[in-house]
């Protein structure tokens, strides 16, 4: 049985974008002007001038009500259950231990009680060669392009239409339809 490796935040959960309102939200209160410096960055401490201890203070007062807050993105629980008959998953993920306990709880609660989670995993290539992983769906260009180097398929969840990446061993996905379609068609073979 073929392995799939999942990311959380964009992928599974729509965090990521809901961290994007929150910073929105706290920069405009909080400095009463645009301190954003890029945009088109993933994660929140790149695209704000804020300080280290800013961004500390704002992840410490709403990273759980964000994550707890965040929904599936749309599909993801019809296809990982269709998926789960046809391949093993698991996650592979940079959340920490208190972020994974929220996600453990959301994943049960659509029949993922049981998938193996490795967190902490801030360089996710290590984990993705030892489990032997065929596929890995994550929304983190970097991962994607590394991934693919090493010989896994990635499929790379883009967070807008315009993000793509042309590289051999990359699949350019936009939903969890476009996901089960390639997986069912191309990944199973």
């Amino acid at each position: 049985m073929k392995k799939i490796a999942l990311d959380l935040d964009g992928v599974v959960f729509d965090s990521e974008n809901l961290y994007r309102v929150y910073t929105e939200i706290y920069d405009t209160d909080n400095h009463k002007k645009d301190t954003i410096i890029d945009n088109s960055q993933r994660t929140f401490q790149k695209r704000y001038n804020w300080s280290e201890e800013e961004s500390k203070k704002f992840y410490t007062d709403n990273a759980e009500k964000i994550l707890k807050s965040a929904n599936l993105m749309t599909g993801v629980d019809i296809v990982l259950n269709k998926l789960k008959e046809k391949f093993q998953l698991i996650v592979v993920t940079s959340r920490n231990d208190f972020e994974t306990v929220i996600a453990k709880e959301k994943l049960k609660e659509i029949g993922f009680e049981n998938i193996k989670i490795f967190n902490n995993e801030h360089h996710k290539i290590d984990r993705l060669i030892e489990e032997n992983v065929d596929y890995i769906i994550d929304d983190d260009e970097s991962i994607c392009i590394n991934a693919s180097n090493n010989n896994i398929t990635a499929l790379y969840f883009k967070n807008n239409a315009s993000n793509k990446i042309e590289k051999e061993n990359v699949i350019n996905v936009n939903n969890w339809g476009e996901i089960y379609k390639y997986l069912i068609l191309v990944g199973e073979n």
